[in-house]
């Protein structure tokens, strides 16, 4: 295990406020995370595992959900400080989620290969034009048979 840290969250609570009151759906979580290293995140059904994710990602719905506390670092950078610009600029490059229903992070009725170019252009700057090759390789590798054409 390297000893460069990635990620210290620090305290993290996220509150839902409710008509029935305060959710506090995370309270109080802390962890590191180094480099090279995996962390498994297990629990109960609604034992704020995905509103952790959530959190640490800054996709928390405000409102009603609301991070009240805490800090989370990532090499450094507290990602609660950042404007929403800043934050768009980590994920996907730097930080990801892969949610409980991975099937809707495509849109089905647009094709795949400019959803795949407006994620290389966002976070590398290179279009898809000049990544094509390796592209289509992965996408072949997923099972497409003929990727252009999707």
């Amino acid at each position: 295990m390297s000893e460069h840290k990635l990620f210290e969250i620090k305290g993290l609570k996220t509150f839902f406020h409710t008509e029935a009151g305060t959710v506090k759906a995370v309270n109080d979580v802390s962890f590191d995370i180094y480099k090279g290293e995996v962390l498994g995140i297990v629990g109960e059904s609604g034992s704020g595992k995905s509103v952790t994710s959530l959190s640490i990602n800054r996709l928390i719905p405000n409102p009603p959900g609301e991070i009240v506390a805490g800090k989370v670092l990532y090499n450094g950078t507290n990602l609660l400080d950042l404007s929403y610009e800043e934050m768009r600029k980590y994920r996907g490059k730097h930080i990801a989620m892969i949610f409980q229903e991975p099937m809707t992070s495509l849109n089905p009725v647009l094709r795949i290969l400019p959803q795949m170019n407006e994620v290389l252009i966002e976070h590398d700057g290179i279009s898809l034009m000049k990544q094509l090759p390796e592209v289509l390789k992965c996408l072949n590798q997923l099972g497409y048979q003929n990727p252009k054409e999707e």
